[in-house]
């Protein structure tokens, strides 16, 4: 092997952190991803780093019918707001151990916990030093039907709150998500499609890439619908590597 050859195969290589959705786990969001995951390593070399939430949550019966009874599943917090700040106070940990890392994709929930951390405040004085380190270690984010990201700012004062269209940019009280962006959503989701459009206008337009399928609140597994996906996906990457 010559050494641009070496060289080329390095610079494929691209470590994601990957946020399953809130009622599932690390496992399930494994098994969801598998056909999009195959694609992406079909043209790159990828990695990817699954995290568990720490708290229990009720699965939605469409779940259990695929995955069973026979697990945990999970949630990053438990509603509260205290809860909710050690929860993005773990990532930033976990991220800082493990990082940096090329992109963060996350499911729903995950989804709304990375835009949350990417979310930089306006005032120095209201960042958290370790999110601030944590942030410099994502390079780019894919959302898959991602929720709204909670505003951290209430969370401090004992609030459960979630960041509106007027929080971000120069008016707000949040810079827009600076970073690379990947927003996969369906118009069929009946749970989230609103919140999932909100959140591509709180990232830099410059830097995001929309992506529709068909999936509802769900993953694409079709090949049509991933390859699509895959392609939007390993272009932001492209795009960081330049």
């Amino acid at each position: 092997m010559s050494p641009n050859e070496d060289s080329a195969q390095v610079k494929a290589r691209h470590n994601v952190l990957c946020l399953h959705g809130i009622g599932t786990n690390a496992d399930i969001f494994e098994a969801q991803t598998a056909t999009l995951r195959h694609q992406l390593n079909s043209v790159a070399s990828y990695e990817y780093d699954f995290v568990d939430g720490n708290h229990p949550w009720p699965p939605h019966p469409t779940v259990t019918n695929i995955f069973g009874m026979q697990q945990e599943y999970l949630s990053y917090f438990d509603g509260s707001a205290a809860s909710a700040l050690t929860a993005i106070d773990n990532l930033a940990t976990h991220i800082l151990e493990n990082g940096p890392y090329d992109a963060i994709m996350g499911f729903s929930m995950g989804g709304a916990m990375a835009a949350t951390l990417l979310l930089q405040p306006q005032n120095p004085e209201a960042d958290n030093p370790s999110w601030l380190a944590a942030r410099k270690l994502i390079r780019g984010a894919v959302f898959i039907c991602s929720t709204l990201p909670v505003d951290t700012m209430e969370l401090r004062h004992g609030r459960m709150g979630w960041v509106k269209a007027e929080d971000v940019g120069p008016a707000g009280k949040l810079h827009p998500i600076g970073v690379p962006t990947v927003h996969a959503w369906s118009p069929r989701d009946l749970c989230n499609c609103a919140e999932s459009r909100l959140l591509v206008s709180m990232c830099i337009e410059t830097q995001r890439t929309e992506v529709l399928h068909d999936a509802g609140h769900g993953i694409p597994s079709g090949i049509s619908e991933v390859t699509s996906m895959s392609d939007v996906i390993q272009g932001m990457m492209n795009k960081i590597e330049q």
